[in-house]
């Protein structure tokens, strides 16, 4: 049976074939949406090991003209420093604020700090942000093991890091990371004193072991570059005047710098936008993409059975019942899937190799490949119900009556 399908599908091969690239090309679309799709929720369950409510972010837009001798550096001089010292302190002290911290890239900024590091051997690629010492209790995170920064740690002869148990286990294995050498390539010496869980700094949708590092940032440090921005930890149910109070203040300290306050669940709304966005336009074309599929591959297996009255006419007139000219037709439409489908799984299964699972999980890979397997198929066989069901009602006396 299979090789007598086979033989009418090659005997139809013009036809076929672009059938066969558009089924091909559906289930490559389907399956990255899919794929995505899945992975997007996975990543949305899971914690994001900081709290984003209650959050407020000044963004206080220091020049830093790195290039000018130390002393006449925006963003580093002492005047500059000073009054950013300053304004966190007033900040800090009134009644409404719980925490005050600086960051360079805070969470859903749409900005960040990565790169390869080759450390103990090892070639890493990791996420770095510079935080002051109230920055953890800002943002709520979570300790497994360890401690945070302090005031006391301007004593150290080392610059303290806290890492995340992604990275944790990528640099020192099952080994304990407390007190671990951190940048052995480093001009000064780096020192894990703190091990946080898995840190999503992007949020939910956050892509998996993006291996985050802090470093301690203190605006005592000689020639220091200022955080591009403070997040402010309020009290629940602080009335948006505050926020106004806040940037009265700053614009009075930097009167000649542009400054912004803005409320963090603002911005993981918007960051949220901007990733669901390409999710969305991927699943419109994928619509489109199948539902051209459901009617090219309709319209082409009608006409195919109108073209055939006398083929099917003669086989009923042999004996075959209507269910088995049926049979034959939907078995026409899976072999035909089955071969775009033959292409698509070779082309999908060389991603691993291509490094896809940095972008997602196994589990995500497999459930798309399932995923856009069964639709494939039952898309094919439910456009092939109708068309084969008008086969099987072909008499043997229309092939008689058939020019």
């Amino acid at each position: 049976m299979i090789r007598h399908l086979l033989k009418l599908v090659w005997r139809r091969k013009r036809a076929n074939a672009l059938l066969i690239v558009e089924i091909f090309f559906s289930f490559l679309v389907f399956f990255a949406v899919v794929t995505f799709g899945t992975s997007a929720i996975m990543r949305y369950n899971k914690p994001l090991n900081f709290d984003w409510h209650d959050v407020l972010v000044l963004n206080v837009s220091i020049p830093s003209e790195r290039g000018l001798p130390p002393g006449e550096r925006h963003g580093d001089n002492t005047a500059d420093v000073a009054a950013l010292d300053r304004l966190m302190k007033e900040i800090a002290a009134m009644p409404q604020v719980v925490a005050i911290g600086g960051s360079h890239t805070p969470p859903y900024s749409l900005s960040t700090m990565e790169g390869v590091w080759h450390i103990h051997g090892k070639r890493v690629r990791m996420t770095m942000d510079d935080v002051t010492d109230g920055y953890p209790k800002a943002m709520n995170i979570p300790l497994l093991r360890g401690r945070w920064f302090k005031p006391e740690d301007d004593a150290l002869g080392y610059t303290p890091v806290v890492v995340d148990s992604d990275l944790a286990q990528a640099l020192f294995g099952d080994q304990d990371p407390i007190g671990q050498k951190f940048d052995e390539e480093g001009e000064h010496e780096q020192r894990v004193i703190g091990v946080m869980p898995p840190f999503r700094k992007n949020g939910e949708f956050t892509s998996e072991h993006i291996n985050m590092v802090f470093r301690r940032l203190t605006l005592a440090e000689k020639n220091v570059r200022v955080p591009a921005s403070l997040l402010i930890r309020v009290r629940p149910g602080t009335p948006a005047a505050f926020e106004e109070a806040i940037s009265r203040r700053t614009h009075e300290i930097f009167p000649n710098y542009e400054q912004r306050v803005r409320r963090m669940e603002a911005m993981r709304t918007f960051a949220m936008r901007i990733y669901l966005t390409p999710v969305a336009v991927g699943i419109v074309i994928a619509a489109f993409l199948i539902t051209m599929v459901a009617l090219g591959l309709s319209g082409v297996l009608w006409q195919n059975v109108t073209r055939r009255t006398r083929e099917i006419g003669l086989r009923r007139a042999l004996g075959a019942t209507g269910n088995e000219v049926n049979r034959q037709i939907l078995g026409e439409v899976a072999l035909l899937a089955t071969l775009a489908l033959i292409i698509g799984v070779i082309i999908v299964a060389q991603l691993p190799l291509l490094g896809f699972f940095t972008l997602v999980s196994p589990a995500s890979f497999t459930i798309g490949l399932i995923g856009a397997l069964a639709t494939i198929y039952g898309l094919t066989l439910l456009c092939g119900l109708y068309p084969s069901w008008l086969a099987g009602r072909v008499q043997p006396a229309q092939a008689l009556h058939y020019e």
